[in-house]
């Protein structure tokens, strides 16, 4: 097992292309998604969501609102169907974009985990 680069925990998740460092799930998320960041300073930061598209506000930079986080941060069987009824509810209401349906997409930029829960909606959805 490698360890990750970023915190040396004892746990590796993904192979950052970008950045070619092995990277555990917390790290990878912080890196490329902005969660979890540290303030980035005293005013707020306005945001667009990469899956709903909503403008959020926040005090870090990040590309992900607190509704669509579970989509990229689940560990557990419950977080799991919470994460497939966020992308479900998005594909009922026709806001999820269209680059999301590409498997090799979501995986270059998001990573396997995200992307089952992304195909898993979209093909309970059918």
């Amino acid at each position: 097992m490698v360890t990750c680069e970023k915190c040396h925990k004892n746990e590796e998740y993904h192979i950052c292309s970008t950045c070619n460092q092995h990277l555990c799930i917390n790290c990878f998320n912080m890196v490329h998604f902005g969660i979890n960041n540290p303030r980035t300073g005293k005013s707020m930061v306005y945001n667009k969501c990469i899956f709903c598209s909503d403008i959020y506000a926040t005090n870090a930079k990040s590309n992900v609102c607190d509704k669509c986080v579970i989509v990229l941060t689940w560990v557990s069987g419950m977080n799991y169907l919470a994460a497939v009824n966020r992308v479900s509810a998005l594909i009922k209401s026709n806001k999820l974009d269209s680059k999301l349906r590409n498997e090799n997409y979501c995986k270059t930029n998001f990573g396997s985990r995200a992307t089952q829960v992304i195909m898993d909606a979209i093909d309970s959805s059918k």
